[in-house]
């Protein structure tokens, strides 16, 4: 069973001033029942109402992260074939026949970038499963300085680009972008006409440079079990 939750949705506006805290109450002991679940994470856009959800959700127990810039744009802008940086190689996950091997190196290579996240390596072989998944990384020698994922959105147009993270002493260098054009063009040629990211401000500078245009921010809310 996965050891992490997560809740997005299309729309809270509708709900009453009674409905809403009802829908947080039901989806906090949704995750807080199951003892396999040792956090959920609640995504929020700040361009959806109501106005008061966060405040509600830090009533409840949950936690603001840093706020995100969601930014969209054309794909032909981002999947170009700038040269990779020297002393780099770029390899998609499993492509030397190893997938779990891969996957080990680079959740490994993730945790030192954003903390120990639990049974991370059992959720991304679950998510690789699904064909509109694939996981890239770029190699320097036998170490790992980057990963990014890419999320196709089937029965649509977009394709979005998740997960991103560089070594600190290899930011800077062309790592980011190098892994950001590999995946727009594995969605090009799945026939993804749109890219889109949330993306931190070292993120959006480069992603800014390629085209893609701030569309609205999101705060996700993260509640842990103590």
């Amino acid at each position: 069973m996965p050891s992490r939750g997560f809740v997005t949705y299309r729309s809270l506006a509708n709900l009453t001033a009674d409905e809403l805290p009802a829908l947080i109450t039901r989806t906090l002991e949704s995750f807080t029942s199951d003892p396999a679940i040792e956090e959920f994470e609640w995504k929020t856009r700040d361009h959806d109402g109501p106005a008061n959800l966060g405040p509600l959700l830090v009533a409840n127990g949950l936690r603001p992260q840093e706020r995100e810039t969601v930014m969209a744009g054309r794909i032909e802008g981002l999947a170009g074939e700038d040269p990779v940086p020297e002393g780099v190689e770029l390899h998609q996950a499993g492509d030397g026949g190893d997938l779990l091997g891969d996957v080990e190196r680079v959740v490994a290579f993730q945790n030192s970038v954003f903390g120990d996240i639990p049974r991370m390596v059992e959720m991304t072989m679950r998510r690789l499963r699904n064909p509109s998944v694939t996981l890239w990384f770029a190699e320097a020698g036998d170490e790992v300085v980057g990963s990014g994922r890419l999320d196709r959105v089937p029965g649509t147009d977009f394709a979005g680009l998740w997960g991103g993270a560089i070594r600190e002493d290899w930011r800077r260098r062309g790592v980011y972008k190098a892994l950001t054009q590999a995946r727009a063009r594995e969605a090009r040629a799945d026939g993804a006409k749109y890219v889109y990211a949330d993306c931190t401000l070292m993120s959006r500078v480069i992603l800014a440079a390629c085209g893609m245009i701030p569309i609205t921010t999101t705060v996700p809310y993260v509640w842990r079990r103590s």
